[in-house]
Protein backbone atom coordinates (compact mmCIF):
# COMPACT_ATOMS: atom_id res chain seq x y z
CA UNK A 1 0.00 0.00 0.00
CA UNK A 2 0.95 3.61 -0.55
CA UNK A 3 0.22 6.14 2.16
CA UNK A 4 0.07 9.75 1.00
CA UNK A 5 0.48 12.41 3.69
CA UNK A 6 -0.57 15.87 2.49
CA UNK A 7 0.12 19.09 4.38
CA UNK A 8 -1.53 22.37 3.40
CA UNK A 9 -0.66 25.78 4.78
CA UNK A 10 -3.73 28.00 4.75
CA UNK A 11 -4.02 31.78 4.80
CA UNK A 12 -3.71 33.18 8.32
CA UNK A 13 -6.92 32.59 10.24
CA UNK A 14 -8.58 30.66 7.39
CA UNK A 15 -8.09 27.08 8.68
CA UNK A 16 -11.50 26.91 10.42
CA UNK A 17 -13.27 28.19 7.30
CA UNK A 18 -11.49 25.67 5.04
CA UNK A 19 -12.08 22.75 7.41
CA UNK A 20 -15.75 23.59 7.87
CA UNK A 21 -16.20 23.86 4.11
CA UNK A 22 -14.41 20.54 3.53
CA UNK A 23 -16.32 18.73 6.29
CA UNK A 24 -19.73 20.04 5.31
CA UNK A 25 -19.48 20.51 1.54
CA UNK A 26 -16.41 18.65 0.26
CA UNK A 27 -15.81 15.36 2.06
CA UNK A 28 -18.69 13.52 0.39
CA UNK A 29 -17.31 14.43 -3.06
CA UNK A 30 -13.64 13.77 -2.25
CA UNK A 31 -14.25 10.38 -0.63
CA UNK A 32 -16.44 9.22 -3.49
CA UNK A 33 -13.06 8.92 -5.27
CA UNK A 34 -10.21 9.23 -2.75
CA UNK A 35 -9.55 6.73 0.09
CA UNK A 36 -9.32 8.98 3.16
CA UNK A 37 -7.40 7.77 6.20
CA UNK A 38 -7.48 10.93 8.30
CA UNK A 39 -7.80 14.73 8.44
CA UNK A 40 -6.29 17.00 11.11
CA UNK A 41 -5.54 20.58 12.11
CA UNK A 42 -2.11 21.29 13.64
CA UNK A 43 -2.49 22.90 17.08
CA UNK A 44 1.27 23.35 17.61
CA UNK A 45 4.22 23.93 15.31
CA UNK A 46 3.25 25.60 12.03
CA UNK A 47 -0.17 27.16 12.58
CA UNK A 48 -2.94 27.27 9.97
CA UNK A 49 -1.60 23.91 8.72
CA UNK A 50 -3.79 20.94 7.99
CA UNK A 51 -2.69 17.38 7.38
CA UNK A 52 -4.55 14.58 5.65
CA UNK A 53 -3.82 10.93 4.94
CA UNK A 54 -4.90 8.99 1.86
CA UNK A 55 -4.39 5.22 1.51
CA UNK A 56 -3.90 3.72 -1.97
CA UNK A 57 -3.29 0.19 -3.15
CA UNK A 58 -0.85 1.42 -5.83
CA UNK A 59 0.26 4.47 -7.79
CA UNK A 60 -2.08 3.35 -10.59
CA UNK A 61 -5.01 3.41 -8.16
CA UNK A 62 -3.93 6.86 -6.95
CA UNK A 63 -3.88 8.16 -10.53
CA UNK A 64 -7.33 6.69 -11.25
CA UNK A 65 -8.79 8.08 -8.01
CA UNK A 66 -7.45 11.57 -8.61
CA UNK A 67 -8.67 11.51 -12.24
CA UNK A 68 -12.14 10.56 -10.99
CA UNK A 69 -12.16 13.42 -8.49
CA UNK A 70 -11.21 15.85 -11.26
CA UNK A 71 -14.49 14.91 -12.98
CA UNK A 72 -16.66 15.23 -9.83
CA UNK A 73 -18.93 18.23 -10.42
CA UNK A 74 -19.62 18.89 -6.73
CA UNK A 75 -15.87 19.05 -6.09
CA UNK A 76 -14.81 21.01 -9.17
CA UNK A 77 -17.68 23.51 -9.25
CA UNK A 78 -18.66 23.55 -5.57
CA UNK A 79 -15.71 23.01 -3.23
CA UNK A 80 -12.67 24.00 -5.32
CA UNK A 81 -13.64 27.61 -6.16
CA UNK A 82 -14.29 28.36 -2.47
CA UNK A 83 -11.72 26.13 -0.73
CA UNK A 84 -8.64 26.27 -2.95
CA UNK A 85 -8.11 30.08 -2.74
CA UNK A 86 -7.58 29.64 1.03
CA UNK A 87 -4.52 27.40 0.45
CA UNK A 88 -1.10 29.12 0.40
CA UNK A 89 1.16 26.06 0.07
CA UNK A 90 0.78 22.32 -0.51
CA UNK A 91 3.21 19.49 0.17
CA UNK A 92 2.89 15.74 -0.02
CA UNK A 93 4.89 12.69 0.98
CA UNK A 94 4.46 9.18 -0.38
CA UNK A 95 5.29 6.71 2.37
CA UNK A 96 5.49 3.02 3.15
CA UNK A 97 4.25 1.57 6.40
CA UNK A 98 6.94 0.43 8.82
CA UNK A 99 4.66 -0.38 11.75
CA UNK A 100 0.88 -0.23 12.06
CA UNK A 101 -1.87 -0.94 14.57
CA UNK A 102 -5.33 -2.48 14.72
CA UNK A 103 -6.83 1.01 14.38
CA UNK A 104 -4.87 1.69 11.18
CA UNK A 105 -5.79 -1.73 9.79
CA UNK A 106 -9.50 -1.01 10.37
CA UNK A 107 -9.23 2.35 8.63
CA UNK A 108 -7.28 0.85 5.71
CA UNK A 109 -9.90 -1.91 5.35
CA UNK A 110 -12.66 0.71 5.09
CA UNK A 111 -10.67 3.16 2.98
CA UNK A 112 -13.03 3.05 -0.01
CA UNK A 113 -16.04 4.23 1.99
CA UNK A 114 -17.74 7.47 0.96
CA UNK A 115 -18.01 9.71 4.02
CA UNK A 116 -21.18 11.76 4.47
CA UNK A 117 -21.02 15.50 4.95
CA UNK A 118 -20.88 16.65 8.55
CA UNK A 119 -24.24 17.98 9.75
CA UNK A 120 -24.44 21.76 10.15
CA UNK A 121 -24.97 21.46 13.92
CA UNK A 122 -22.31 18.76 14.49
CA UNK A 123 -18.98 19.70 16.12
CA UNK A 124 -16.24 20.30 13.55
CA UNK A 125 -13.62 18.40 15.57
CA UNK A 126 -13.54 14.97 17.17
CA UNK A 127 -12.79 14.91 20.91
CA UNK A 128 -9.20 14.54 22.08
CA UNK A 129 -5.84 15.01 20.42
CA UNK A 130 -3.32 13.11 18.34
CA UNK A 131 0.37 13.75 17.73
CA UNK A 132 2.48 13.86 14.58
CA UNK A 133 6.18 13.19 15.04
CA UNK A 134 8.83 13.63 12.35
CA UNK A 135 12.22 11.96 12.60
CA UNK A 136 11.40 9.43 15.35
CA UNK A 137 8.56 7.24 16.58
CA UNK A 138 7.03 7.48 20.06
CA UNK A 139 6.03 4.33 21.92
CA UNK A 140 2.43 3.39 21.19
CA UNK A 141 2.23 5.06 17.77
CA UNK A 142 -0.80 4.06 15.67
CA UNK A 143 1.38 4.15 12.57
CA UNK A 144 5.02 4.61 11.71
CA UNK A 145 5.88 5.33 8.09
CA UNK A 146 9.07 5.95 6.14
CA UNK A 147 9.01 8.71 3.53
CA UNK A 148 9.88 7.41 0.06
CA UNK A 149 8.98 10.45 -2.08
CA UNK A 150 8.75 14.11 -1.12
CA UNK A 151 10.61 16.15 1.47
CA UNK A 152 13.23 14.32 3.56
CA UNK A 153 13.18 10.85 1.93
CA UNK A 154 14.02 8.15 4.45
CA UNK A 155 12.61 10.15 7.36
CA UNK A 156 10.24 8.54 9.86
CA UNK A 157 6.75 10.01 10.25
CA UNK A 158 4.63 8.73 13.16
CA UNK A 159 1.01 9.29 14.18
CA UNK A 160 0.13 8.68 17.82
CA UNK A 161 -3.00 8.90 19.95
CA UNK A 162 -3.08 11.56 22.65
CA UNK A 163 -0.12 13.70 23.61
CA UNK A 164 2.92 11.47 24.13
CA UNK A 165 6.23 13.18 24.89
CA UNK A 166 8.53 13.80 21.94
CA UNK A 167 10.96 10.90 21.57
CA UNK A 168 14.72 11.42 21.37
CA UNK A 169 15.74 12.32 17.83
CA UNK A 170 12.43 13.92 16.85
CA UNK A 171 12.80 16.75 14.33
CA UNK A 172 9.24 17.98 14.96
CA UNK A 173 6.39 16.98 17.27
CA UNK A 174 2.98 18.52 16.59
CA UNK A 175 -0.30 18.37 18.46
CA UNK A 176 -3.18 17.53 16.08
CA UNK A 177 -6.94 17.88 16.37
CA UNK A 178 -8.91 15.45 14.16
CA UNK A 179 -11.89 16.58 12.15
CA UNK A 180 -15.21 14.98 13.00
CA UNK A 181 -15.12 13.26 9.57
CA UNK A 182 -11.62 11.82 10.11
CA UNK A 183 -11.47 8.01 10.20
CA UNK A 184 -8.37 8.15 12.43
CA UNK A 185 -9.15 10.32 15.44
Amino acid sequence: MIFEWRSYDLSVGKAPEYLSLFSREGVQHATRHLPMGGYWLAESGPLNRIHHLWIYDSLAERDACRAGLAQETGWVEGFMPRGFPLIERQENRLMRLERGSDALERVAAGRLRTHPALAADAPLFAPGFMSLTLGAAPEGALAVWRVEQGENPGEILALSPGTPPAPDGARAHQLLRALGVSPLS
